[in-house]
C-alpha cells in the first residue's frame, strides 16, 4: 500500500522517509501511536481526563496499533542485534483497535469507572475545529517483522505492563 498522509505532520514524516532512502543501507521503523513513561501521550491523557470529568468522548472510526516505548526498544534491540536486511520495517504491539476501544481498555485495566462515548471522527472535528486531520486506518502489518523471528507482544499486555509502572 502506498502512504496517502493526510497531514502536514505525516507529509513530512514521508519527505524524511524518502530522503533515508537514497542512502544505500537503512532501517527506517515505522511506529504508531506511541505511549510510554515521561512526558505526554495519549494514555496519560484519557487517565487524567478520567480524575475530572465524568464522561470522555473518544473516536471509535480510527484504527491502529497502541505501541509502548517499550515494546519500540524491544524490536530496536532485535534488528540491530539480527541484522535483517535493510528496509523498512513497522514497529508496533500486534494487535489492531480504535482509539476507543484503546480508551477502554485503558480504564478497564486502571479501575477508572469514568463512561467512554464513542464519536466519529467527523464529530470529534465538529466538537474541535482546531484539530489535526488523522488517518482512519493506520493499521501497520507486522509479517516483515515476523520473517526475521520477531514477534512483538499484544498492545493489551503491552498496555498492562506500562499500567503498572504508570499508576505507582
Amino acid at each position: 500500500m502506498e502512504p496517502n498522509p493526510v497531514s502536514a505532520y505525516g507529509r513530512t514524516k514521508l519527505v524524511g522517509e524518502e530522503n533515508v532512502k537514497k542512502a544505500k543501507k537503512y532501517y527506517i521503523l515505522r511506529t504508531a501511536w506511541l505511549y510510554g513513561l515521561g512526558g505526554k501521550n495519549f494514555v496519560k491523557t484519557m487517565i487524567n481526563l478520567s480524575k475530572t470529568k465524568d464522561e470522555i468522548s473518544v473516536v471509535n472510526d480510527q484504527h491502529g496499533s497502541p505501541t509502548s516505548t517499550t515494546t519500540l526498544c524491544e524490536i530496536i534491540e532485535q534488528i540491530m542485534e539480527k541484522e535483517p536486511e535493510y528496509g523498512v520495517y513497522h514497529a508496533t504491539n500486534e494487535g489492531f483497535t480504535t482509539w476507543y476501544e484503546f480508551t477502554c481498555k485503558i480504564f478497564e485495566y486502571a479501575g477508572i469507572k469514568t463512561k467512554v462515548k464513542p464519536i466519529s471522527s467527523k464529530e470529534y472535528k465538529q466538537m474541535y475545529p482546531a484539530s489535526s486531520d488523522r488517518p482512519t486506518n493506520s493499521q501497520l502489518s507486522k509479517e516483515k517483522l515476523h520473517k526475521i523471528g520477531i514477534y512483538p507482544s499484544n498492545y493489551e499486555d503491552a498496555l498492562k505492563q506500562y499500567l503498572k509502572e504508570e499508576l505507582k
